[in-house]
């Protein structure tokens, strides 16, 4: 299936950006995080898991859901990568379509902006 003119557009930033295109989700994601200034690590390898977004530095992670994790399967397997992430002192926070798009894209606006203020000041309180 052919891209839409607004997802070509996002994947260009992105690309442009130093980052790779993904899933539909993650590009919009991507997106909203470029546009926002952030440099993040994409797809960042922690343990024997992959996070989606990673901010290493301050141990911040923003993992992008989308149907399978509400699986109960998917729901198991988050609940065992979070514990283990969280007992290695990261921060996992995820953010979904279970409401439509404008919901996602309001995780997210709201997401980066806890991310600036923990760069801001170095990380977050344990």
């Amino acid at each position: 299936m052919r891209a839409t003119p607004i997802r070509q557009h996002m994947q260009r930033v992105i690309e442009e950006a130093g980052f790779q295109a993904g899933t539909d989700l993650e590009d919009r994601v991507a997106y909203r995080l470029v546009r926002a200034s952030h440099t993040f690590a994409q797809q960042h390898n922690v343990g024997k898991y992959r996070l989606d977004f990673a901010w290493p530095k301050i141990k911040v992670a923003i993992e992008v859901d989308g149907w399978f994790h509400r699986s109960p399967e998917g729901a198991a397997k988050d609940a065992e990568r979070d514990a283990w992430l969280r007992s290695e002192g990261w921060l996992v926070l995820r953010v979904d379509d279970r409401h439509g798009i404008d919901s996602l894209e309001h995780q997210t606006a709201s997401v980066s902006r806890l991310v600036h203020v923990m760069l801001r000041d170095g990380g977050w309180p344990v």
